[in-house]
């Protein structure tokens, strides 16, 4: 949808935009103007001024009809106070949407990195987001790890759950933030420093375990920036690229 709508009324209703649905007959979006779009329905969202398909059945049949045309992947936490489309102010169709625990790609995990080679090969879609979020707690299990009462726990890897061992993937965050903050921070601290690294490990983690997405950033055809979703008052801070990326790097990914 990504348009804007008028003030509300002193009902508090809003006017129903007659904004048609985005398929693949509409332009694709440059990753700036694709950026623009989730400025601008985050600022809707923030502000109270969110707007609504005018015909859900009428989005559905375009959708079906004509298929889809994201004009951003954007991977988030599958925390369920993070609701993506919303956030954003969008409606089905505008947003090729992936989550998992800690907005994370520890390893390579494959359906992150295959979904977002699917997005940007086959649908086109040039703008890749990796959004995190403030009180994270995938990120502090995973500090409480480094830092905490467990962080002098010795566990046998074969008795570990899949919990276990997928916090323990996102600990090398934690590390970082810890030699950033000192030995001396405290757990909060350190994780919240580590939601802001985890977000560019995991763009890191895509472009080194991806040849295709590598390319693509390399030749601009794709660009992945790094966002924080705040909790708190809905706002979303945009970090911009990988330092290394913004800089064009050529050993990231390399």
């Amino acid at each position: 949808m990504f348009s804007c709508c008028s003030a509300p009324q002193a009902d508090s209703t809003f006017e129903v935009l007659e904004a048609p649905a985005r398929t693949a007959k509409d332009k694709s979006l440059s990753a700036s103007e694709a950026l623009a779009k989730l400025k601008e329905g985050n600022a809707r969202y923030v502000g109270g001024r969110s707007v609504r398909p005018a015909s859900a059945a009428g989005l559905r049949t375009a959708l079906a009809e004509h298929g889809q045309n994201p004009v951003a992947v954007v991977i988030g936490c599958a925390d369920s106070r993070c609701p993506i489309e919303t956030t954003f102010d969008a409606q089905p169709g505008d947003i090729f949407v992936l989550r998992n625990a800690g907005n994370a790609c520890p390893c390579g995990e494959g359906s992150i990195v295959a979904s977002s080679e699917y997005a940007a090969a086959a649908l086109g879609t040039q703008l890749l987001v990796v959004m995190g979020h403030t009180k994270c707690g995938a990120m502090v299990g995973a500090t409480k790890l480094v830092v905490g009462p467990d962080a002098s726990a010795k566990k046998d890897p074969e008795s570990r759950s899949a919990l276990e061992q997928y916090l323990d993937d996102l600990t090398p965050a934690c590390k970082e933030a810890v030699r950033l903050l000192g030995a001396g921070a405290s757990v909060d601290d350190v994780a919240a420093s580590a939601i802001r690294l985890n977000v560019f490990r995991t763009i890191k983690s895509l472009v080194e375990h991806s040849p295709a997405l590598s390319e693509k950033v390399r030749s601009g055809a794709v660009e992945m920036h790094g966002a924080i979703y705040k909790i708190e008052t809905g706002e979303v801070e945009f970090l911009g690229q990988h330092p290394d990326l913004a800089k064009g790097d050529k050993a990231l990914g390399a």
